[in-house]
């Protein structure tokens, strides 16, 4: 049986792995405990400990971790080499921003369409060809997750009133997975089996939800 992973460690490993993606570093050079924490703001002491309890032995006296090595033990942890496909609710500044984040692609986290009530919103992005993936109209939402059942999380930037009435209708066209940035704390309605919901920030709280999708014991 694959060993069921506490939340909060896979939380603190997606820093460590993000903290790797900013650092840029050549493969064959080391990192230490020390460096990590620095970056991370987890203490040296609790990375060893993670690690350990991960059993990432790779470290070297003196040396730290090689990086190459160390990017493979975390991909081992977190899905990272998975593609995962997801949609936005909010076509405003937020959503397109987000569609739009560098850092998505080498994350395998592909925004394949946003969706919105707002014609204008639809229509200029048409017309300037924005880099946004493709913008439909809320009416279309049922149809496109019924031809794409493989999209399972959805990203919320709406407004608050409107916010937990989306989470609840996409609930029931089977989202599993919601990483929520209105203003409010949204909660799953009673009726939802294994379904998860972050108000959060945007790199753990993905990870942390696309653990729990695809990783159950």
């Amino acid at each position: 049986m694959k060993k069921k992973i506490s939340l909060r460690v896979i939380k603190r490993i997606s820093f460590y792995y993000e903290a790797l993606l900013k650092l840029n570093l050549s493969d064959d050079l080391y990192i230490s405990s020390i460096k990590l924490e620095e970056i991370t703001g987890v203490s040296s002491n609790q990375i060893r400990q993670d690690f350990f309890y991960l059993g990432i032995s790779i470290g070297k006296q003196k040396k730290g971790y090689q990086i190459k090595r160390l990017f493979n033990e975390l991909k081992k942890v977190l899905p990272i080499d998975r593609r995962v496909d997801v949609i936005i609710i909010g076509a405003g500044r937020l959503g397109c921003c987000l569609s739009e984040y560098k850092l998505f692609e080498v994350r395998h986290i592909n925004v394949v369409a946003l969706f919105d009530v707002k014609e204008e919103l639809i229509s200029k992005a048409e017309e300037r060809g924005s880099h946004c993936a493709p913008i439909h109209h809320i009416d279309k939402l049922d149809g496109f997750l019924s031809e794409h059942p493989n999209i399972k999380i959805a990203l919320l930037t709406l407004p608050e009133n409107s916010a937990q009435e989306m989470l609840n209708k996409l609930v029931k066209l089977g989202i599993k997975g919601i990483v929520n940035f209105a203003p409010k704390i949204l909660k799953i309605p009673e009726y939802a089996e294994d379904v998860q919901i972050v108000n959060d920030c945007i790199g753990a709280s993905l990870y942390k939800v696309i653990y729990q999708i695809y990783n159950k014991a």
